[in-house]
Parts: structure tokens; sequence; C-alpha cells
């Protein structure tokens, strides 16, 4: 008897071989795509979905204003004509018009290269109600946003600013000049 032909599924590259993998990838096809029936259901058709919707209509919101009047406009000290040795002052009642805020003064555009502006000395001094400290006290050039404390909703203050040429200084600052705004600045607070 010849050798027997070996068994053709057992060839490794015969016919069969490739109907083997065949086979193996068919069942590899067919479990991943009841795998992916099975998992679409579960998800798509759980009807574990739930929502709800509620609304609260009419909600509308506003910054509250902040104000303030100043009881005089223009100039406060007059500064005409000083000398060495002079003293002038000027009062300023502040109100707030609107919630609590911050108060400040600026001296807003002095000239820092100006003899006089370097030799006069301010002093702010709250005069109602009265407080024994003076808020500021030094050269003009430092006035810059000078806290004045917080105001209340409505509560007034009054300051005064009083500017002094300190004898035996500033001999070169004599027919010179300078001008400033005092800024009265006011900024809310929670």
């Amino acid at each position: 008897m010849a050798a027997a032909d070996p068994d053709p599924e057992l060839v490794v590259g015969g016919p069969s071989g490739s109907l083997l993998r065949d086979r193996k990838l068919l069942a590899i096809l067919i479990a991943g795509g009841v795998m992916a029936f099975v998992v679409t259901t579960v998800v798509g058709f759980s009807g574990a979905v739930f929502s709800s919707t509620s609304s609260s209509p009419g909600n509308e919101y506003a910054a509250a204003g902040m104000g303030l009047t100043l009881a005089r406009t223009g100039q406060l000290v007059d500064g005409s004509g000083l000398v060495a040795g002079d003293s002038r002052s000027g009062t300023q009642t502040v109100t707030n018009n609107g919630h609590s805020g911050r108060l400040t003064l600026d001296a807003r555009g002095v000239d820092g290269q100006s003899p006089l502006a370097k030799v006069l000395t301010v002093v702010v001094q709250q005069t109602d109600p009265a407080q024994a400290q003076p808020a500021y006290d030094g050269p003009l050039d430092g006035l810059t946003q000078v806290p004045l404390g917080t105001l209340a909703t409505g509560e007034r203050r009054s300051y005064r600013i009083t500017l002094t040429w300190p004898v035996g200084t500033g001999a070169a600052a004599a027919g010179t000049s300078t001008s400033l705004t005092f800024d009265w600045q006011i900024e809310s607070v929670p």
C-alpha cells in the first residue's frame, strides 16, 4: 500500500487550511456582531433616559450706581500772589449719592518740574465729622490717591485743604506757578 496521502485538513497551507482560517474569522465576526447587537439593544432600548425642565422667568439684575456730589466746584484754595510763609485754606463737602464706597483724593495735573510745586505742602483735614489726625500732611506732589475712608449711602463729610509755602524755602519758586485739579473719587465696596 502506498504511503497514504496526508490528511488535507492537517496540511498547513493546503486547500483546507485557508478554510480553517476562514471559519475562525467567520466565528470572530459572528461573535463581534452578536456583542454589538446586545450592546445596542441594551443601551438603545433600556428606557433609562430621564430629564426634567423647570424655569424661573423674570430675573433682571442691575449694578447700583456710584456718585459724589461736591458742594463747591471750581477753585477750592486761592493761590494767587503766594509768598514764602503764606498759608491758604479752602473747604469741600462731599456727599455719597450711591452705595457704600471708598473715598480717595488725588491732585491731578501737578507739574512736577515747577519750583513752586516742589515747595508747597498740603494738609487735608476732615472737619465734619471732625477727625484728630489729618488724612494727609505732606508735599503737594505726593498728594496721590489719599484714602479718606468709606462713605455710607447718603453720608456727607467736609474737608479743609490747606496749602502752605514754608518760610525759608523755595527762593527759586518766586514768580513761578503751578496748577492742579483736586480729584475726589469713590469706588464701590461690598
